[in-house]
C-alpha cells in the first residue's frame, strides 16, 4: 500500500535494520518481504509457535502459490489452501510503540496468527488490510507470524464467480508487498484501519485549479492510543521536485487519549504545475505531526494537481480537451500468476506509456499500488474497478462486501492524481437497480467535492446513477442520450475467435505475422467506425474513432491473458503474456501525435518478410507526416499522412495515423527498411530482414529506469531470442514453429520455476522464435548470470549486477534451515485441460426443421444450426417468451447441450425442455439466468427425445435482443424398436 511503502521520516537518517534505535525516530516502515516458510496444502497446527516446519520452503513476497505453465486456462490454476510462516525479532525499544502489519495483498482470504493468537482475518484478494500485532507481540525474542491463505472459490467474495467459469484466474498467495511499520502512540492513521468515511490517513483535494493557482484541501486523521491528552500540531508542506516548499500550513489540537482528531487544512499555491499524461508532474506532500517541539510522526504523499471534467463532447483534463486512448491490464504474467515484483509493475505501466497509450483500465479489480505510483510518475490516467466479472448474488454478505470494496479503494488510491473514473459497478453484470444506487452513494460519500466520476455500462437502470457511461449507443447506431459523457470501455476482441485459424482479433506469436497483420486490419475497421463483427467492429462500441463526441476507448487487451473458463489462452493482446510486443502495439502507437514530446515520431513495419504469399503488400504503421519504403536499397514508393488519412477517415479525424500499405506487385527476399519524414527529413526509421537459417541466441533484458536491487524480492524478466548470423530473429515461418531452449540462472539470483521440470521453463519451447524466464534476485548484491543454449545454436550469457538495497529490514529470528522453493528438486503435477470436453458425439442440426415462435426474423433461424459460430441470429424484437424449438424428426438419447450466445455482455434467462411428441414436455434445464460467456455444455441426459425447446424469458440489459450464434446437441440416434 502506498501508506506503507512511501513513508520516510522528514529528516535524513539512514534506518538500522536491528531497528536499535526506534526511540530516537519517528516512523519506521521495514520490508517484510524476505525470510518466509511456505507449504502449499493445509496441515493442522501450523499457526502454533512449536510447529516442526523444517521441511518447508524458503520464499519472498510476493509469491504464488504454485508456480504454473504459461498456457494454464482451463481451470487449471492451483486452488487450495496455503500456509506461510515468517520468524522474526524486535528489539525492546520497541515495547511501547504502536506495531501494525500491512499487506498489500493476499489471494483471496486469509487469517493471521501471531505466536499462536489469531489476530485477523480478511476476505477478498485485491484489496491490502492492516493488523494490529501491538498487544501480541513479544521483544528480544523470537515472534512466529503465521498465515494461512486460500484461493478456492468464494461466492460470498467478490469477484464471487468460480474460477472455472472466470474470465482470469485466482492465482493464490502473498502476491504483494508486506511490511511493518513502527509508530509511537501519536501517529497518522492508514485509511484502510481507520475505517472512516472520506477519512483516514491523508486526505489530498483540489476543490479550484487553474494555471494561476489552486487550493489544495488537506484533511489528515491523527491518533492518539497513549494514556494522556497530547497537545498536538500538524505541519503540511507541500513541496516541488527542486525541493522548495511551494505552499505550507500549521494546525494545533489536543487529542484525548485513545481518540483520534481530523485536521482541516488548506493550501493555496500559486502558478502550479498541473499533472497531465504529457507532463506528469508531482509533489510531495510532507506531514509531520508535532508533541512537545518534536517531531513524533511524518508521513510523505505524493499528489498531482489537476481538475477533471467529463462532458457530453468529451474528457476535459485542466479544462483542455484529451481523448482517451487506453488499454486494459490484467495483472497476470506467465509462470507467477499475479504475484509480480514492483520493478515489473513499473515496467507494465512503462510499455504502456512507450506504446502511445495515455490511460489503462485496471480490470476488473484494484491492482498493485506500485503499479499505480507508476502511472502517476509516468503520466498514465487510471480507471479503478471494483472487483467484478459477469456475476452477482443477493447474498448480504457478497453485498455488503462490494460496498466494502468501493470504500476501500477509494480511500486507497484517493490521492493517485492518475485514478481518474471509479468503476463503482460489477463489470458486466447483472446488478439490480438499488444496488448501483447505494454503490454510487458509498463512492460520493468517500469522496465529496466535484471530482469523483463514476462508471457503468449505459442501460435503463444505470443511467440515473452514473456520471460516465460505456457504450451509450443504440443498435441502429442512433444515440440514446446525446447529454451522457461516455467511453468504450471494451473493444478489439471476439470472444469466440480461433486464434489458430489467424484471420481474428486474436493473435498469438506462436503462429505467423498473417494472425498479427489481420489483427492490426480488423482493429483499423474497428477504429474507423466498422459494425460488423466479421469485418472486426461490432454495434456498441459507439463507434470510436467516427463517434464525434466519444470521450475515448480502452482496446481489449493490453497483455495476453490466461483464464478459468477456458484452456485456450486469451491471445487479445497488443503484448504477449510474457509482455513482447505483437505488431498491434505499434498501431496503437502511431494514434499518438509525433509532435507531442511525449510520444514522438515512430514507424514499425508490420512483418518478417518471410511470407511469399502476404509480403508482397508491406503494412507499416507511423505518425509522420509521410513514410518511404526500400526493399534491398530500392525505393518502393513514399506515401504521404494526407493521402493516406483517406484509408480510414475517421481514425485520421481524430488525430491517428492508419497503416500505409505499399503495393510492391511482388515478394522478394531481403531487407525491408521504412523511413518515417516529419518536415521532409529524416526522423525514424525502421528495418525487417527475412531470416536466415539459426544461428546463435541472444539474451535480452527490458530497461527499467532503476538498478536491480538485492532485496531478496526484487525481479528481472528477461527474453531469449533465437537469431540467425545477422542477429536478425527467426520468427515462425510456420505455424506453431519452435526450438528447444535449455535457460539456467546462477550466482545472485535463481530462475523463478527452473527447478520444476513440468512447468516448461529451464526447457522450454519458443514461440515465435522467443523463450522468456524471470529471475528472482536474492539479497546479497553480485553478479547474476543467465546461460541459454539449444542444439545446433552458439549459446548466449548475459551479466546482471544487483545493487545492495538501502532499505531496512525486519529483522530474522531463529528458525529451521529451509532450503530455497527455486533450488529444491520438485516434481508438480498439473493437469492437462486442453483438450476438448467430451461428449457423446454431436448430432447434425443442419438437416433439421426449426421453429421460432413468436416468428422473428424467421429467414435468418437456420444460421443457428449452420455448425459456424461466424454467424448468427438475431431477434427482431424483445418480446418474451420466446422459444426455439429444434425439431430431430427421430427419437435421440441426448447428452448434453450448448448454446453460443451472440454477445458476450448480455444476460440470458432460459429453460430447456424436451418432448417425445411435440404435447407432452419434460424440463430438462430449469430457468436460470447465463451471462453471454457461458458457452460451455449444459448436462441434459434425456431419453426418447424428438424435439428440444429453448424458452428465453429475459434478456439484460433491457436494450438488447436475444442473439444466439449457434446450437448444439450431443447424443446418439435411438434404435426404434
Amino acid at each position: 500500500m502506498k501508506y506503507c511503502l512511501l513513508i520516510i521520516c522528514f529528516f535524513a537518517f539512514f534506518i538500522s535494520p536491528l531497528v536499535s534505535s526506534a526511540q530516537d525516530k519517528t516512523r519506521e516502515v521495514l520490508n517484510f518481504n524476505t525470510n518466509w516458510a511456505f507449504h502449499r496444502g493445509d496441515v493442522k497446527g501450523a499457526e502454533n509457535i512449536s510447529f516442526d516446519d523444517k521441511d518447508w520452503s524458503a520464499v519472498s513476497i510476493p509469491h504464488v502459490m504454485r508456480i504454473e505453465k504459461k498456457h494454464n486456462g482451463g481451470n487449471n490454476v492451483y486452488q487450495g489452501i496455503g500456509w506461510y510462516r515468517r520468524y522474526f525479532r524486535l528489539p525492546a525499544a520497541c515495547m511501547h510503540k504502536r506495531i501494525t502489519l500491512c499487506f498489500d495483498g493476499v489471494q483471496m482470504n486469509s487469517v493471521i496468527y501471531l505466536n499462536g493468537k489469531k489476530i485477523k482475518e480478511h476476505a477478498g484478494g485485491y484489496m491490502g488490510f492492516v493488523a494490529d500485532i501491538s498487544d501480541a507481540v513479544s521483544f528480544d525474542k523470537d515472534n512466529v507470524l503465521a498465515v494461512w491463505v486460500s484461493n478456492t472459490d468464494d461466492p460470498q467474495t467478490p469477484p464471487g464467480k468460480p474460477q472455472s467459469k472466470l474470465d482470469f484466474n485466482y492465482f493464490g498467495g502473498i502476491y504483494r508487498n508486506v511490511s511493518l511499520v513502527i509508530t509511537n502512540q501519536l501517529f497518522i492513521s492508514h485509511p484502510l484501519e481507520a475505517d472512516k468515511t472520506a477519512g483516514g490517513g491523508v486526505f489530498v483535494t483540489y476543490p479550484a485549479v487553474s494555471k494561476s493557482a489552486a487550493d489544495a484541501r488537506i484533511k489528515t486523521n491523527i491518533i492518539n492510543t497513549g494514556n494522556t491528552p497530547v497537545s498536538t500540531t500538524l505541519v503540511s508542506r507541500l513541496v516541488d521536485k527542486n525541493g522548495m516548499v511551494v505552499a505550507d500550513a500549521v494546525s494545533h489540537e489536543t487529542i484525548e487519549h485513545g481518540s483520534d482528531k481530523d485536521f482541516q487544512q488548506t493550501l493555496t499555491v500559486s502558478h502550479p504545475q498541473l499533472w497531465h499524461p504529457d507532463h506528469p508532474y508531482l509533489y510531495k506532500l510532507i506531514s509531520l505531526v508535532y508533541k512537545d517541539n518534536t517531531v513524533i510522526d511524518s508521513l510523505i504523499t505524493y499528489t498531482g494537481i489537476r481538475n477533471l471534467s467529463f462532458r457530453a463532447d468529451g474528457f476535459y483534463l485542466n479544462g483542455d480537451k484529451l481523448y482517451l486512448r487506453g488499454a486494459n491490464r490484467h495483472q497476470a504474467y506467465e509462470y507467477i500468476g499475479d504475484a509480480a515484483a514492483d520493478r515489473m509493475q513499473y515496467l507494465d505501466a512503462a510499455q504502456l506509456k512507450r506504446g502511445g497509450f495515455n490511460a489503462v483500465r485496471a480490470a476488473h479489480y484494484p491492482q498493485s499500488p506500485a503499479f499505480l505510483d507508476a502511472c502517476d510518475s509516468l503520466g498514465l490516467l487510471v480507471i479503478e474497478c471494483e472487483p467484478g466479472w459477469q456475476f452477482f448474488s443477493k447474498d448480504s454478505l457478497f453485498t455488503e462486501r462490494t460496498y466494502r470494496d468501493i470504500r476501500e479503494m477509494i480511500r486507497r488510491d484517493r490521492n493517485h492524481p492518475s485514478v481518474f473514473l471509479w468503476e463503482t459497478s460489477l463489470n458486466e453484470s447483472p446488478t439490480p437497480e438499488a444496488w448501483m444506487q447505494k454503490a454510487v452513494q458509498v463512492a460520493y460519500a468517500e469522496m465529496p467535492g466535484h471530482q469523483m466520476f463514476v462508471a457503468d455500462d449505459f442501460n435503463g437502470r444505470s443511467k440515473k446513477y452514473y456520471d460516465v457511461s460505456y457504450k451509450v449507443i443504440n443498435e441502429d447506431g442512433s444515440d440514446p442520450m446525446p447529454s451522457q459523457p461516455f467511453l468504450t470501455r471494451e473493444w478489439g476482441d471476439t470472444w469466440m475467435a480461433d486464434v489458430a485459424k489467424e484471420n481474428s482479433l486474436r493473435a498469438g506469436r506462436m503462429f505467423t505475422e498473417k494472425g498479427l497483420i489481420n489483427q492490426c486490419i480488423l482493429r483499423q475497421n474497428a477504429l474507423n467506425g466498422e459494425t460488423s463483427e466479421a469485418a472486426g467492429g461490432y454495434w456498441d462500441h459507439g463507434g470510436l474513432d467516427a463517434n464525434t463526441r466519444i470521450g475515448g476507448y480502452f482496446v481489449w487487451s493490453y497483455n495476453d491473458y490466461t483464464r478459468g473458463s477456458d484452456p485456450v489462452t486469451a491471445f487479445s493482446g497488443v503484448v504477449d503474456l510474457d509482455r513482447y510486443e505483437k505488431f498491434g502495439y505499434y498501431q496503437l502507437k502511431a494514434m499518438q501525435d509525433a509532435h507531442n514530446p511525449a510520444y514522438g515520431p515512430m514507424v514499425y513495419i508490420a512483418g518478417y518478410n518471410n511470407q511469399p504469399s502476404l509480403d508482397s503488400a508491406i503494412m507499416v504503421f507511423s505518425n509522420c507526416d509521410a513514410v518511404r519504403l526500400y526493399r534491398n536499397n530500392k525505393l518502393l514508393g513514399e506515401i504521404t499522412r494526407q493521402q493516406n488519412a483517406g484509408t480510414a477517415p475517421f481514425v485520421a479525424a481524430k488525430g491517428g495515423s492508419p497503416f500505409f500499405l505499399f503495393h510492391t506487385g511482388k515478394y522478394e527476399a531481403g531487407t525491408l527498411k521504412a523511413v518515417g519524414l516529419m518536415y521532409g527529413h529524416t526522423s525514424c526509421i525502421h528495418t525487417v530482414n527475412t531470416p536466415l537459417p539459426p544461428d546463435h541466441l541472444e539474451i535480452i533484458i527490458p530497461s527499467c529506469t532503476t538498478p536491480p536491487l538485492a532485496d531478496g524480492s526484487d525481479m528481472t524478466p528477461f527474453y531469449v531470442k533465437v537469431c540467425d548470423k545477422n542477429g536478425t530473429l527467426v520468427s515462425n515461418k510456420s505455424a506453431g514453429q519452435s526450438y528447444a531452449i535449455n535457460i539456467s540462472v546462477s550466482g545472485a539470483g535463481a530462475l523463478i520455476g527452473g527447478n520444476i521440470p513440468a512447468a516448461g521453463i529451464s526447457l522450454q519451447q519458443t514461440e515465435g522464435g522467443i523463450a522468456y524466464g524471470i529471475i528472482r534476485h536474492s539479497s546479497a548484491a553480485g553478479k547474476i548470470i543467465i546461460h541459454a543454449g539449444g542444439k545446433g545454436f552458439t549459446p548466449a550469457t548475459k551479466t546482471i549486477t544487483t545493487v545492495a538495497a538501502t532499505i531496512a529490514y525486519v529483522a530474522d529470528g531463529t528458525h529451521p534451515h529451509w532450503i530455497d522453493e527455486h533450488k529444491k528438486t520438485t516434481a508438480i503435477y498439473y493437469a492437462d485441460t486442453t483438450a476438448a470436453d467430451h461428449h457423446l458425439p454431436e448430432i447434425k442440426l443442419s438437416d433439421k426443421e426449426i421453429i421460432i415462435t413468436p416468428a422473428t426474423h424467421p429467414e435468418n433461424i437456420q444460421q443457428i444450426i449452420d455448425n459456424n459460430t461466424a454467424t448468427g441470429w438475431i431477434a427482431g424484437s424483445s418480446n418474451f417468451p420466446l422459444s426455439i424449438t429444434i425439431d430431430l424428426k427421430d427419437q435421440y438419447h441426448i447428452n448434453d447441450s450448448r448454446i453460443v450466445w451472440g454477445k458476450d455482455s448480455d444476460w440470458y434467462i432460459y429453460s430447456i425442455a424436451v418432448s417425445a411428441n411435440g404435447q407432452d414436455w419434460i424440463t430438462a434445464k430449469s430457468a436460470e439466468r447465463a451471462s453471454g460467456q457461458d458457452y460451455k455444455p449444459v448436462s441434459l441426459n434425456q431419453a426418447n427425445v424428438r424435439y428440444v425447446r429453448f424458452l428465453i424469458t429475459g434478456i439484460q440489459p433491457e436494450s438488447s435482443k436475444v442473439a444466439v450464434r449457434e446450437i448444439q446437441l450431443y447424443g446418439q440416434l435411438q434404435l426404434k424398436k
